[in-house]
């Protein structure tokens, strides 16, 4: 019979008042219901402490994993510190919760109340309290939105980071803030805005490599990227205006499940904001008719000019490695034959010619299939040894249960004082976590291993059967058929070929297939 007890934490918005004065919400609520598990001789032997926020349990990952082990019938009770804090999300979340609960008669246990969803009177209790939950929390949400949206229109900025070039400033003798400009970061903002308009205008990726080239990092010490230069030329702040509404949050369903996503809209709301310009009028405009030229084709409308798209990674940045057009006649720039490349700022890996590449990869992988014959051999399955090794681990796992099992009777005792308790509770927690992580990684891995003993006797065919016909394929038909035997070719060449000797390939290559066993 099922005798343990857990305790779920979250932090609610009300707590924040505490959090302002320097109270650990989380640990005070730990201790009380610690001292009232001891005073009910509770069993505890788990706490799930909830450190993001959410309104639905797909946002709080500790809630996923409590539910999963009430509905397994795992736990007698769990104790919280009000009922409202399992679920304060729609009607959906707080059914789940209300089911998981009712159908494997899991008492829910608070200081003021113990709630046994088999009894009629504290089902309704419990359903009146997650329904009050619930309409307060829309509420305040409702009202938080309505703040934002009443201090854009004064013209103040109502988020809390402030965009590159700006910071926040506290404003005087009235609620909000406003943006004032960040000295270092302004010449910056000025020179971009610079570049991209005028006589002499430059693209997005010039600039994003003039700025990285001369170490003018992102506020966080980044390099930069074409989409943040992007949204920096985009946006209305610029321009003394404060923008509300640009990437709202929608909910959409995937796979039936709920996946929240922050897309760019066209329709938001513009005000005027108090914020000094630091960019002219007519120079945002100029720069907002140039962002919608040049916009990318969909890739569905170009056909495939790389029979090695995807395949080729850097061995340096390990990052993919693009095919550059051979250069238009006349052009004394770029080499009159299509090659392939590293685009990442600064590596050192030097590019060859395509087809020459093309030769070696499909030369190199006849000698592999060759070798793969040689032996005869039919590689042995690592699924018994990772098994074997899962199995250990998940000892490990029940032995590391059983001290915290341990520790928490020895609280109960009296033997460790609380502080003696949470810190060992940690350290425990700590190793338990990286066990986790170690048996899904080896989940992870077995499951490979399962997939390419599936395949192991049908791969040498199928590489043997391209072979005969590759050169007789479309580029397409390569690409496809070379991306269902290969996961990947590592590309190492770090100097350049002497002039007039371009299709000497000196450069290595590292095979990976989709049967990585020889």
């Amino acid at each position: 019979m099922k005798n343990e007890y857990c305790i779920y934490l979250r932090k609610s918005r009300g707590d924040s008042a505490l959090e302002a004065m320097g109270v650990d919400v989380l640990e005070r609520h730990e201790r009380t219901l610690l001292d009232l598990a001891k005073q009910m001789n509770l069993s505890i032997t788990a706490i799930y402490r909830e450190v993001v926020s959410g309104d639905s349990i797909s946002a709080r990952p500790e809630m996923q994993k409590l539910l999963a082990e009430v509905e397994s019938g795992k736990w007698k009770g769990v104790l919280v510190m009000e009922v409202e804090r399992l679920a304060r999300g729609d009607t959906i979340d707080q059914g789940i919760v209300q089911r998981a609960f009712q159908y494997t008669d899991t008492l829910i246990v608070t200081p003021v109340k113990v709630y046994n969803p088999a009894n009629e009177f504290d089902e309704e209790y419990f359903e009146f309290g997650l329904f009050m939950s619930r309409r307060e929390y829309k509420t305040i949400k409702r009202r938080m939105q309505a703040g934002r949206y009443a201090a854009a229109k004064e013209g103040k900025w109502p988020f809390n980071a402030a965009p590159y070039g700006f910071r926040r400033f506290k404003l005087s003798k009235e609620k909000g803030w406003t943006l004032v400009p960040e000295e270092e970061e302004v010449p910056v903002v000025r020179l971009v805005y610079a570049r991209y308009t005028g006589p002499d205008r430059v693209g997005v990726t010039t600039i994003r490599r003039y700025l990285n080239d001369r170490q003018m990092f992102t506020r966080s010490g980044k390099l930069w990227t074409d989409s943040m230069i992007r949204e920096m030329l985009a946006n209305p702040v610029y321009d003394q205006m404060v923008a509300i509404g640009r990437r709202k949050q929608i909910t959409a369903l995937e796979d039936g499940q709920p996946v929240k996503k922050r897309p760019r809209c066209d329709n938001y709301e513009v005000y005027q904001g108090r914020h000094p310009r630091i960019i002219d009028h007519d120079v945002w405009m100029e720069a907002q008719s140039y962002l919608g030229r040049g916009k990318p084709k969909l890739p569905e409308q170009y056909s495939v000019k790389n029979p090695l798209a995807g395949l080729i990674v850097c061995s340096q940045c390990k990052k993919k490695m693009l095919r550059r057009p051979a250069a238009l006649t006349g052009n004394k720039h770029g080499a009159p034959y299509d090659s392939i490349l590293c685009n990442t700022q600064g590596c050192p890996t030097v590019g060859c010619s395509l087809d020459l590449l093309e030769h070696s990869v499909i030369d190199a992988l006849s000698e592999w299939v060759k070798d793969y014959e040689l032996d005869h051999v039919i590689p042995e399955s690592k699924v018994p040894e990772l098994t074997d090794l899962l199995g250990s681990t998940e000892k490990e796992k029940a032995a590391l249960l059983s001290q915290k099992e341990n520790l928490f009777n020895l609280l109960e005792q009296g033997v460790y004082s609380s502080e003696v308790f949470l810190e060992r509770s940690h350290v425990l927690q700590e190793r338990i976590n990286a066990v986790d992580d170690k048996i899904l990684d080896l989940q992870k891995e077995i499951e490979y291993e399962k997939n390419n003993d599936a395949h192991i006797h049908s791969f040498i065919p199928s590489c043997k059967g391209l072979l005969s016909c590759y050169w007789d394929l479309s580029v397409e038909e390569k690409n496809k058929a070379l991306k269902m035997l290969l996961h990947s070719v590592e590309y190492k060449k770090l100097k350049r070929n002497k002039k007039g000797h371009k299709d000497d390939a000196s450069f290595e290559l590292t095979i990976k297939p989709r049967i990585p066993r020889i």
